[in-house]
């Protein structure tokens, strides 16, 4: 079977998403399934025959996060600077080790220090939507168009060095 490539950009990273309503779930039973780009972002239908594996299912996210090991910052709006490490990320959030003084639904911004590039990725609404003992997990929400290349760069050099032939249900 060939492999699925992203209609808008090209790239072989493609992943599975959630069905959204009934006509989607008519089109998944002639295996039509939606996909979701995991570097330009898009999303499409295409015919697949393989089939889901047992990972995907219980994941919920369109994007896939990528272990990883970079530093970043958070700017909360009552100027609260705290340093931290992320440990995973996607084009549409990460996961920042260690707990965080800030409550969920939080609204902040976020700089991320890529290793192979000295300036830092700015992503300028982020919130954080998840808070556990020893992570949290932020949720980008806006970004320049010029900053969210720069992270599909990033995403791209994780992807690659993860896998020569990517699947797109995992």
């Amino acid at each position: 079977m060939r492999h699925l490539h992203c209609p808008t950009c090209g790239t072989p990273f493609v992943r599975v998403t959630a069905q959204e309503g009934t006509m989607e779930r008519l089109l998944n039973r002639v295996n039509v399934f939606p996909f979701r780009c995991q570097l330009c972002t898009a999303r499409f239908h295409a015919f697949w025959t393989g089939s889901p594996n047992g990972t995907q299912a219980v994941d919920r996210r369109q994007y896939k996060r990528l272990p990883t090991s970079l530093r970043a910052q958070l700017l909360a709006d009552n100027a609260v600077r705290t340093n931290n490490r992320v440990t995973d990320i996607s084009m549409a959030g990460c996961t920042l080790e260690g707990a965080t003084a800030l409550p969920r639904g939080t609204f902040l911004e976020l700089r991320i220090t890529p290793v192979s590039d000295e300036e830092e990725i700015k992503v300028d609404t982020a919130m954080i939507c998840s808070l556990r003992p020893d992570s949290t997990g932020v949720r980008f929400l806006e970004f320049h168009a010029n900053e969210k290349q720069r992270l599909s760069r990033l995403v791209l050099s994780l992807l690659v060095g993860q896998s020569v032939h990517p699947n797109p249900y995992s």
